[in-house]
C-alpha cells in the first residue's frame, strides 16, 4: 500500500501557536506560510483535490455506472447481437441493468468506494480488477442460469475493458489531484516524533504533507535558536493557523494526556484543522505501526484476527491454490535455474536453512542458492547492498525473486504462507528479541514468501532496518485480510516484472 491519508480527527488535541511562535519563525517557515495560498492554478488544484477526497461513495458509484453504461453501449454498437441468435441474446437495456447491478454488488464487497482506494495505485488496480472479475461472473450467472439467455463474449470483453480503463484513469487522475493538496502538518510533541515524520517523508511517504514544524506544551526558549523546526509553545491564539497553512495537527501521546487537551482540540476543529494522535495518524498515513509508541495493551485493542478459524481456513486455501498453480507454471524454469546456478560456481543448486516460523517453531526453508558455498560457514551474517558473497547468477535471481521459488514447497507443507512476515534465522531472532520491542509478536502469523514489509521497505541489513520492517509487519498483523494479501501479491508481481527488465 503506499498508504492512505488520515480521514479525520480521532482523539487528542491540537493547539495553536502564539503570534510570536508563528510570526517569528525562520525565514523558510514564514515563506512557506505565505506560499500556502499559492497561485490561482495551485489553489484550483487544491480545491478540486479536496472535493475529490470528500466525494461520497454514491458519487463514485454514479461515475462507475456511467462509465460502464458507456462501455456496454459502445460494445453493443461495435458487436451487435445477431437477430436470430439461439438461445436468446439479451438486449442492450437488459445487459445494462444486469451488469450495473453486478458491478454495484462487487464494488461494495471489495471496497471500491472507500476513500483509501483513491490514495493508493495498488488498491485502485486491485479493487477494480476484483470488482470487474466478480461482476462478470455474477452477470454471466444471471444471464445463463436464471434467464437461459446469452451475451456476446466480445461485447462483454470490450465493455469491461472500457470500464477498467475509464475507472482506473479517473481514479489515477483523482489520486494525482489529491496528492497536490500538500497539507500543512504541525506536530505537538517532542522532537523525536517530528523526526519520525521526517524519516517517513525521506522514504517517500507523507508526500501529500508539508512538515511545518513541531510545538511543545510550554514554550522552551532554549530550543528556539538551536532548532529551526521548533515553532514554540502551544497557547489559545489560533488565528495564526490559517496564515501558516496548517491543515493537520498530530498530537503526541504524552501531550494528549495533558488536561488542557480539549481546550486545544475544539478551536482547532473550528478552524478546519484535522486533529489526531500520533499512533493513528502514522498508521493511516504510512502503513506502519510506531513500535516505540505502542504498549502491550495495543495487542488487546488491535482486535487481531490471526487465529480466527474462518480467516485461517480461507488463508490456507488461498495459499494451497496459489502455491500449487505457481509450482505448475514455474516448473519449466526450475531445471534452467538449477543448471545456471551449477555452472556459475559448480556448487549445489539448492540451499536450505533453519528459519523461525509461526509461534517460534523452527523449520527448514528452501531456496535456490545465490551465494558462494563458503558465504557464512555456519555463522549468520547480515546481508549488505552489493554483497560480494552473492554470485552473478544469484544477483539476477535475487533481483527477480526467482530464488524464492522453492519456498512454494514450504507453503504447501504448511511451514509458510504466500503472504506474511519474512522468516529470519534463529540466532538473528534471538538478537532482535533483545533489542527490538515486540519483535516476537511477528511470529503470531506464518511467515511469508512476500509481505507488506518486503514490498514497502528495502532489504534489511541491520537491527535498525529490522525495527523498521517490524513496524510494517505489525501493520499487516492488525489489518491482514484477503484483500490486503491480493494487494501485496499484485505489488510483488510488479517488483518481479521490474526486476526482470
Amino acid at each position: 500500500m503506499r498508504a492512505p491519508m488520515i480521514v479525520g480527527s480521532d482523539i487528542s488535541g491540537g493547539a495553536a501557536l502564539a503570534p510570536r511562535s508563528i510570526g517569528t519563525l525562520t525565514p523558510g517557515a514564514s515563506r512557506a506560510g505565505r506560499m500556502a495560498f499559492g497561485t490561482f492554478r495551485e489553489r484550483l488544484i487544491r480545491v478540486i483535490g479536496r472535493a475529490v477526497l470528500s466525494m461520497p461513495p454514491s458519487a463514485w458509484l454514479l461515475v462507475d455506472m456511467v462509465t460502464l453504461l458507456v462501455g456496454i453501449t459502445v460494445a453493443y454498437q461495435t458487436f451487435p447481437p445477431p437477430p436470430d441468435a439461439t438461445p436468446h441474446h439479451i438486449a442492450l437495456w437488459q445487459a445494462s441493468v444486469i451488469f450495473v447491478f453486478a458491478m454495484v454488488i462487487a464494488s461494495l464487497v471489495f471496497g471500491l468506494y472507500e476513500r483509501e482506494t483513491i490514495l493508493s495505485r495498488s488498491r485502485i488496480l486491485t479493487r477494480i480488477g476484483l470488482t470487474t472479475t466478480t461482476a462478470t461472473v455474477i452477470a454471466y450467472a444471471i444471464i445463463y442460469v436464471l434467464m437461459y439467455a446469452t451475451v456476446s463474449r466480445r461485447s462483454t470483453a470490450l465493455a469491461m475493458f472500457i470500464f477498467i480503463i475509464g475507472g482506473v484513469s479517473i481514479r489515477v487522475l483523482a489520486r494525482w489531484l489529491a496528492k497536490q493538496i500538500h497539507c500543512g502538518l504541525l506536530v505537538i510533541g517532542a522532537r523525536p516524533l517530528f523526526e519520525s515524520f521526517e524519516t517517513a517523508q525521506a522514504d517517500g511517504l507523507l508526500g501529500e504533507y508539508r512538515l511545518m514544524g513541531y510545538a511543545t506544551l510550554d514554550r522552551d526558549e532554549s530550543v528556539l535558536p538551536n532548532d529551526p523546526n521548533y515553532v514554540g509553545g502551544v497557547d489559545d491564539q489560533l488565528t495564526q493557523l490559517g496564515r501558516m497553512g496548517v491543515t493537520d495537527i498530530v498530537v503526541s501521546d504524552s501531550a494528549a494526556q495533558d488536561r488542557r487537551v480539549m481546550d486545544w482540540v475544539v478551536p482547532c476543529l473550528q478552524h478546519g484543522c484535522r486533529v489526531t494522535n500520533e499512533a493513528i495518524f502514522y498508521e493511516k498515513a504510512t502503513g506502519q505501526i510506531l513500535v516505540d509508541e505502542i504498549t502491550p495493551s495495543w495487542f488487546l485493542f488491535a482486535d487481531l484476527t490471526v487465529h480466527c478459524d474462518r480467516h485461517a481456513t480461507l488463508k490456507r486455501i488461498n495459499d494451497v491454490v496459489i502455491a500449487g498453480v505457481a509450482l505448475i507454471l514455474s516448473a519449466p524454469l526450475w531445471p534452467l535455474i538449477a543448471l545456471a546456478v551449477r555452472l556459475c560456481d559448480r556448487g549445489p543448486a539448492f540451499y536450505s536453512q533453519d528459519r523461525v516460523g509461526q509461534n517460534g517453531k523452527v523449520f527448514k526453508l528452501y531456496k535456490f542458492r545465490t551465494m558462494r558455498t563458503d558465504a557464512e560457514n555456519g555463522k549468520s551474517i547480515w546481508c549488505t547492498p552489493n554483497d560480494p558473497r552473492v554470485t552473478r547468477v544469484g544477483r539476477f535471481l535475487r533481483k527477480t525473486r526467482l530464488d524464492e521459488l522453492p519456498q512454494l514447497w514450504n507453503v504447501l507443507a504448511g511451514h509458510m504462507s504466500v503472504v506474511g512476515p519474512r522468516p529470519e534465522r534463529p540466532d538473528i531472532v534471538a538478537e532482535l528479541r533483545k533489542k527490538v520491542p515486540f519483535y516476537s509478536e511477528r511470529h503470531l502469523v506464518k511467515p511469508g514468501i512476500t509481505g507488506w514489509a518486503q514490498i514497502s521497505f528495502r532489504y534489511g541489513a541491520s537491527v535498525g532496518d529490522a525495527k523498521r520492517k517490524l513496524q510494517f509487519d505489525l501493520y499487516y498483523l492488525k489489518h491482514m485480510s484477503f484483500e490486503l494479501d491480493m494487494i501485496i501479491l499484485f505489488r510483488t508481481a510488479g517488483t518481479f516484472l521490474k526486476g526482470g527488465c
